[in-house]
């Protein structure tokens, strides 16, 4: 599937022979920016295996000025509002009531359930926000937390980032979301390392799971009005 990018938007994602048919009718010329999964950039129609296509087609009249930024290849959401809403419930039952029977071992495949569906969680919201300027992808957010040490100062990035990046994206739109609370996102991250702590780590791992529950519901709230925002933009 292809993207391409005319008169300051962006279209798709279209397939190839809908690439060719727009080539044929003019709608896509030489200069026109096209992009699909497996390039690093965007890169002019010329450039790319459309190229025969666009032998005989000649040289726009006016070229793409310089310095423009380069369009952003939006991902494609593929899961719908009330998915994260479940998401979370699943979640809040499974951590909160497997971590008190975790002692006895019951627990534990509850509590790992539900850390696993907190990571589902975590990779949608970065991937609701994914417009070229936050810090970090969903793919990085999610899987540099299991890098050994550099998980202790990645966790800042995942959730923190995270609640500046997502109240940023919806200051800036504007869209009508709650704000998370990035004072209650650095006191989970502090709270999470501490608990590392051998020996007196429980009394920090308490508090720092009920914080993170809430966390995980400003998320996901934010996430749904996002998400709400992005399909009535693109019913219009």
């Amino acid at each position: 599937m292809w993207y391409y990018y005319t008169n300051n938007q962006q279209f798709g994602p279209v397939s190839e022979e809908e690439i060719a048919r727009l080539i044929q009718n003019g709608t896509i010329g030489r200069d026109t920016f096209l992009w699909t999964e497996g390039l690093t950039d965007w890169a002019q129609a010329s450039q790319t295996k459309f190229s025969n296509l666009l032998a005989k087609v000649p040289p726009a009249a006016i070229a793409r000025p310089a310095g423009t930024a380069y369009p952003y290849p939006y991902p494609v959401i593929t899961f719908q509002p009330q998915s994260l809403r479940t998401l979370w419930l699943w979640l809040a039952w499974l951590v909160g009531l497997g971590f008190p029977f975790s002692f006895i071992c019951i627990g534990f495949p509850a509590v790992i359930a539900g850390v696993v569906l907190g990571y589902i969680l975590l990779y949608r919201s970065w991937l609701l926000i994914q417009d070229g300027r936050v810090r970090t992808t969903p793919g990085k957010a999610v899987g540099f937390c299991f890098i050994p040490f550099y998980n202790f100062y990645w966790l800042y990035v995942a959730f923190v980032g995270l609640s500046k990046d997502m109240n940023s994206y919806c200051q800036e739109r504007p869209i009508a979301a709650p704000i998370i609370s990035e004072g209650m996102a650095l006191a989970y991250y502090i709270m999470s390392l501490l608990s590392a702590i051998p020996y007196v780590g429980l009394l920090f791992a308490i508090p720092a799971i009920v914080m993170y529950i809430i966390l995980m519901k400003q998320y996901t709230d934010a996430g749904i009005r996002i998400l709400e925002h992005k399909m009535q933009a693109a019913a219009q």
